[in-house]
């Protein structure tokens, strides 16, 4: 099972440890193109297809771990595109 949704605004109601752009109450929109700050496309003005994070409708987790944080009786549901925005919470 995975749970779509690429587009969304919403508000941060928690951060984990660490976090220090965001805190709860600020206004966001969560994006399926992040950017590394680091390649050569984060780098140009032309292009914001970021290597690390480029659109990946396979990954089923967070680019991190690759791990998903959404669950249903302790069974994984995958993520889509990373943001999963047909949900009441993302992360």
């Amino acid at each position: 099972p995975r749970i779509f949704g690429h587009e969304a605004g919403g508000i941060v109601e928690s951060v984990g440890e660490g976090v220090t752009d965001l805190q709860p109450g600020d206004h966001v929109l969560p994006i399926f193109t992040g950017e590394c700050g680091d390649c050569p496309h984060c780098h140009s003005e032309e292009s914001n297809m970021c290597d690390l994070l480029r659109i990946n409708t396979e990954r089923g987790g967070m680019i991190h771990d690759g791990e998903s944080r959404f669950s249903i009786n302790g069974k994984p549901i995958h993520h889509f595109l990373g943001t999963s925005t047909f949900s009441e919470y993302t992360v």
